[in-house]
């Protein structure tokens, strides 16, 4: 069935998160569907292949799962491969998605994936800085990935051949001075041919996991705390109910009981389980639930008979 195309809305320059505004020539507006406040969030690009293996396809949903702790947006191209991969994962995750276009709106839902299109149009937000009827020409994607990396305070790369345009994200966002992450890949596989790239010269730290990206990111969140977004009277009225200012980036995404099992804990050296309850008033079984959750979550682990937090909240 054809898709109905509806009027897009457009977000002007001034309007743009602090971050994009930082980019190379940072496009004059951008056309979205879906919801436009959640430009505003804390954003992590993932992008890799169109011609995924399944290593790759499990990487990702790994990866995805690892950073669904978090409050922030998962970014990506709607590529087929590991763009559409991460989309959907992200979807499948209770993460916001950011898909990103290399055309025009009226031309979205011509692609092979439009029903992801349609989903992210529902559950998340779609952009493009071109016009509604321009094509999905070849000189568009590498323009499309300036605006992916530089929504983003970090871009994932998972599976790229030399060619890849992933490595022309990763490019962008070292120009930007944001931090690039590569899982690394068997060496005899093209796929990895620019993941090597990457970590031999173009400045990406090899991990195996979301685990390891969220450590070192929070290591260094002074690198992303972006400024008060600016006040401008003439904000679209589709605009006026996004934050007027950026979130700290990696804030947590939990609930009021992980939040209070959490700071029960916080410590170096931890709490012990009758301590914890204690504090917490939960009773033994719904107590251990939930430390269960966030072990697996790897936000708490155990020692010596005591559990002990593995993020700062």
């Amino acid at each position: 069935m054809l898709y109905h195309i509806v009027q897009s809305a457009v977000l002007a320059k001034a309007d743009f998160p602090p971050l994009l505004r930082e980019v190379y020539k940072p496009p004059n507006c951008l056309y979205y569907k879906g919801d436009i406040s959640l430009i505003n969030k804390t954003c992590i690009a993932i992008v890799g292949t169109r011609k995924n293996t399944q290593y790759g396809a499990q990487i990702t949903k790994d990866l995805i799962k690892d950073l669904s702790v978090l409050d922030i947006a998962i970014v990506s191209g709607l590529a087929t491969g590991i763009d559409s991969i991460a989309h959907t994962q992200a979807i499948k995750n209770d993460i916001p998605t950011i898909a990103v276009l290399g055309c025009g709106l009226n031309h979205l839902y011509k692609r092979p994936n439009n029903d992801l299109a349609e989903e992210i149009e529902r559950k998340g937000l779609i952009i493009t800085e071109f016009e509604p009827e321009e094509p999905p020409l070849k000189y568009h994607f590498p323009q499309r990935n300036r605006i992916i990396a530089g929504l983003s305070i970090a871009t994932i790369v998972v599976e790229a051949p030399m060619k890849s345009g992933a490595l022309i994200t990763a490019k962008y966002a070292l120009d930007f001075g944001r931090d690039i992450f590569a899982f690394p890949g068997d060496i005899d596989r093209e796929n990895s041919d620019g993941i090597l790239n990457l970590l031999q010269y173009g400045g990406a730290y090899p991990v195996k996991n979301g685990k390891q990206i969220i450590e070192m990111l929070q290591k260094q969140p002074q690198l992303f705390r972006a400024p008060t977004h600016s006040t401008n009277k003439t904000t679209s009225a589709a605009f006026a109910e996004a934050p007027s200012t950026v979130p700290e980036p990696l804030a947590l995404k939990l609930s009021p009981v992980e939040k209070l099992i959490l700071e029960a804990i916080s410590g170096q050296n931890g709490r012990d389980f009758d301590t914890i309850q204690q504090k917490t008033g939960l009773n033994t079984q719904e107590l251990l639930i939930e430390i269960s959750q966030l072990e697996l979550k790897n936000l708490v682990t155990s020692k010596n008979g005591r559990f002990i937090s593995l993020m700062d909240i």
